[in-house]
C-alpha cells in the first residue's frame, strides 16, 4: 500500500513537468528564473557520458560516449533511460518514463533513437523551496555498470533592483520634457536625431544578443533580421538625409527601439537573461531602447507636424524644371 502511494505521489509530480524537450530546445524566451549548472562528474562519468543543461527551460541532455553505456534511473531508483552503442532506450515498464510521458505504460525497453542520446525534462533540476535561492540537484547512473550520478547546482537569481532602470528612463524623459517645452526646431531635430540613433544602437544590441544566443528560435532569427534591416535603412536617412528627413528618421529609430525595448521588458522581471552578451549590458540596452525610444518617438511628432505645416506645394515652373 505504501509503494502505491509513493508510486502516484512521484507520477503525479512527474505530470507536473513537460515530458520530453524537443520542442522547447529553441525559443523566443527572454528571460527566466532558473540556472542550473553541472558540476565537475567523477572521472568514470566523465569518460562515458557527455551532458548539458538547456537554460531556456532547464531539459537536460545526456549522450553516451561510444563504446559506454548509461543507465539514468527515475525517481523511485528504477532503470529509466539507457543509451548504449545500440541507440536509446526508455523503460516502459518505469512509472517515471510513464509519469514523464515517454512512454506507454507496458514491460521492456522501447527504442526511441538510434543515437545514444536523450533530452528531457526531469524533475530534479525543475524547482526550489520557496525562500531557497540555490539548491543541489543529482541524477543517479549505472556507468557501464557501475553506479554512479551526475550533479550541479540549482539556482533562482534574485531580480535586478529597479532603481538604476527608472534612473535612466526619469533622465530620458526629462530631456524629451525639456525639448517639447522649448521647440526650439534646430534643436528640437538635432536630438530627435540623435535620440533616433542611440536607441538604435541601443536596439542593435539587444536584438543581435537574443539572436546569438544557442536558445534562439528561427522565429527570433527571422525578427532580428527585419529589425536589423529598418536600423540600417534609418540610419542610412540619417547619414545621407535632409536635416528634416534626418529627424524625421530618428522618430522612426525611436519608434522601432520602443517596440524592441517591450518585447524585452522580461529582462527587467527575471533574474536570468538568455542573452549571448552580459544580463546588465542587455538589461541597460533594453532600458535605453524603451527611453531613448519613447523620447525619440516623442520629439520626431512634433517634427513630423512641424514639417507638415511648413511644407509648400512647389509652383508649377519649379515641378517640371
Amino acid at each position: 500500500m505504501r509503494r502505491t502511494l509513493i508510486a502516484g505521489a512521484v507520477v503525479a509530480g512527474a505530470l507536473a513537468v513537460p515530458g520530453t524537450a524537443s520542442a522547447h530546445l529553441r525559443t523566443g524566451r527572454v528571460a527566466v528564473d532558473y540556472s542550473a549548472s553541472i558540476a565537475r562528474p567523477p572521472p568514470q562519468v566523465a569518460r562515458a557520458v557527455a551532458a548539458r543543461v538547456y537554460p531556456a527551460d532547464l531539459a537536460l541532455g545526456l549522450a553516451a560516449r561510444p563504446g559506454h553505456s548509461v543507465v539514468v534511473l527515475g525517481y523511485l531508483g528504477e532503470p529509466f533511460l539507457r543509451l548504449g552503442p545500440d541507440g536509446a532506450y526508455v523503460n516502459r515498464g518505469s512509472l517515471t518514463a510513464t509519469g514523464l510521458g515517454l512512454a506507454e505504460h507496458g514491460s521492456g525497453w522501447q527504442r526511441t533513437s538510434l543515437r545514444a542520446r536523450v533530452v528531457w525534462h526531469d524533475a530534479r533540476l525543475h524547482s526550489l523551496p520557496a525562500g531557497v535561492e540555490r539548491g543541489r540537484w543529482a541524477l543517479p547512473l549505472v556507468v557501464d555498470g557501475s553506479r554512479s550520478e551526475l550533479s550541479g547546482e540549482l539556482e533562482r537569481p534574485s531580480r535586478p533592483p529597479a532603481w538604476p532602470w527608472l534612473a535612466i528612463g526619469a533622465l530620458f524623459a526629462a530631456t524629451s520634457a525639456w525639448l517639447l517645452a522649448h521647440r526650439r526646431p534646430g534643436t528640437l531635430r538635432t536630438a530627435t536625431t540623435a535620440l533616433g540613433v542611440l536607441a538604435a544602437i541601443a536596439t542593435t544590441v539587444v536584438v543581435s544578443g537574443f539572436a546569438a544566443t544557442t536558445t534562439a528560435s528561427q522565429g527570433r532569427w527571422v525578427e532580428t533580421g527585419n529589425e536589423l534591416v529598418f536600423v540600417l535603412v534609418g540610419v542610412a536617412f540619417v547619414v545621407w538625409g535632409s536635416r528634416d528627413a534626418r529627424a524625421l528618421a530618428g522618430g522612426m529609430l525611436g519608434l522601432l527601439a520602443l517596440a524592441v525595448g517591450m518585447t524585452g521588458l522580461p529582462v527587467l522581471l527575471h533574474g536570468v537573461v538568455l542573452s549571448a552578451l552580459p544580463a546588465d549590458l542587455v538589461r541597460t540596452a533594453v532600458v535605453v531602447s524603451i527611453a531613448a525610444g519613447s523620447a525619440a518617438a516623442a520629439t520626431g511628432l512634433v517634427v513630423f507636424f512641424d514639417v507638415l505645416e511648413h511644407y509648400e506645394e512647389p509652383t508649377a515652373t519649379e515641378r517640371y524644371l
